[in-house]
């Protein structure tokens, strides 16, 4: 009997072991130029998003807006969306869909909290049919999001820039 509670707890030991092993890409790579810009679309769509149905609770339907942002920018996003999850699965091997998930979870929650009322959702309306203008332009959807005040929280921080010296 005690080889069996034995056995049981090596056992348990190299399972729970398990849980805390971090894989081989458990540290995340900084995010260069074209990840921060796949950020901050990423971001745009989930604060219209987010605000969309804020405002849908409230009554007042700027899912029509929303929608043709969507659809008119589907490519760009997608796009977007490539590179993050490329970037999480770098920098976290198989996990990098789980901490991909995560990631977009936690933009789309930072905006859940704000304030809505006519005004905001006026602008909500606005800034989406900005996007649908821009169709795809991923600098012209990158200032919407500047505008709005995009500054997504990015796991391993943004690349240092870095300057290489002329030696003439």
């Amino acid at each position: 009997m005690t080889n069996h509670l034995l056995k049981g707890g090596v056992c348990a030991a190299v399972v729970a072991a398990g849980f805390f092993m971090q894989p081989a890409h458990a540290a995340m790579n900084c995010w260069n130029a074209q990840h921060v810009a796949a950020a901050k679309i990423r971001d745009l769509q989930s604060r219209l998003m987010v605000a969309t149905m804020r405002c849908n609770a409230m009554g007042i339907n700027v899912l029509p807006a929303y929608n043709e942002f969507v659809r008119t920018n589907r490519g760009t996003i997608q796009d977007a969306n490539g590179v993050i999850k490329a970037q999480f699965a770098k920098g976290f091997g198989a996990r990098g869909q789980t901490e991909y998930d995560r990631f977009t979870t936690v933009l789309a929650n930072a905006y859940g909290a704000e304030p809505t009322n006519a005004a905001v959702c006026g602008e909500t309306a606005a800034r989406a049919h900005d996007a649908v203008a821009a169709r795809g332009d991923v600098q012209r959807l990158l200032d919407i999001a500047d505008a709005m005040g995009s500054e997504p929280s990015l796991p391993g921080g943004r690349c240092k820039v870095t300057f290489a010296s002329v030696n003439e």
